[in-house]
């Protein structure tokens, strides 16, 4: 098991095992659609780009389940972490809609170099595929994807 590390050693050691130690409830089959990406591998987030015109420009955006995939994190924690100052805002959104008699904001849109850079930083870090970000021991990634995200969108308005 060298070379296994957490979650990969822990499902190596019950692979065997029909059920899930100390339940009556069987185990699932690990998903090969699921399983983690490894870096460089495009894991089908940029399947569905919507095409908007952008600082006069026809550009694909993708939406904020895009940048989860992307990520290998859910939609809710990337919300989340936009709400608590961790990543930037979207820089995009699409228009508003009304939804039941209610106005809701418009989705949030972001950039095929928005993600790409996310990603990047999320690589160096070794926090694809992770189930949980250490915010406090990764304190410069927040400024490091505001850097890159400013210069980007910077350089998309151009």
């Amino acid at each position: 098991m060298a070379g296994l590390r957490g979650n990969d050693e822990i499902e190596a050691a019950f692979a065997d095992l029909e059920y899930i130690p100390g339940s009556k409830k069987k185990r699932r089959e690990i998903d090969p659609k699921v399983s983690r990406r490894k870096s460089g591998e495009n894991n089908g987030w940029d399947s569905n780009p919507i095409i908007k015109t952008l600082a006069g420009k026809e550009t694909q955006v993708f939406t904020i389940g895009a940048l989860a995939q992307a990520l290998e994190k859910t939609i809710v924690t990337i919300r989340l972490w936009e709400r608590k100052g961790f990543i930037p805002r979207a820089p995009y959104r699409l228009r508003a809609k009304t939804v039941k008699g209610q106005k809701t904001g418009g989705n949030r849109v972001y950039t095929r170099e928005l993600i790409e850079s996310a990603v990047e930083e999320f690589n160096k870090r070794g926090l694809i595929g992770t189930a949980r970000v250490e915010w406090n021991q990764h304190e410069d990634l927040t400024d490091a994807l505001i850097k890159r995200w400013k210069e980007t969108i910077n350089q998309e308005s151009q």
